[in-house]
C-alpha cells in the first residue's frame, strides 16, 4: 500500500462519527484539529495533537481515511463555500 501522507505533514482530523466517539474516551472532540504527523504504519499515523514531540497523552493512531492534508482542507472549505 502507497502511503498517502508524510512524516512532518500538518493534518486536519475530518471524522466527525469517529470524532464522537472518541469525545467519551478522551474528553474533547477531534473534529477539525490540527495536528503533525510524527511516525506512521501502513495506513496508519500517528498524529501530535499538542506539538509535544510524541509525549504520552498528546498523541494519537490515525486511519488515511480520517484525516486530510492541513492545505487541501481549507482548499476544500473555501471551494464549499462558493
Amino acid at each position: 500500500m502507497i502511503n498517502k501522507y508524510k512524516i512532518d505533514d500538518w493534518i486536519v482530523f475530518i471524522d466527525k462519527e469517529i470524532s464522537n466517539k472518541l469525545k467519551n474516551e478522551i474528553g474533547f472532540s477531534l473534529y477539525g484539529k490540527i495536528g503533525k504527523i510524527i511516525d506512521k504504519y501502513n495506513s496508519m499515523y500517528l498524529v501530535d495533537l499538542g506539538y509535544r514531540k510524541g509525549e504520552n497523552g498528546y498523541c494519537i493512531w490515525y486511519s488515511a481515511k480520517f484525516i486530510i492534508l492541513y492545505k487541501d482542507y481549507f482548499k476544500l472549505k473555501k471551494l464549499m463555500q462558493l
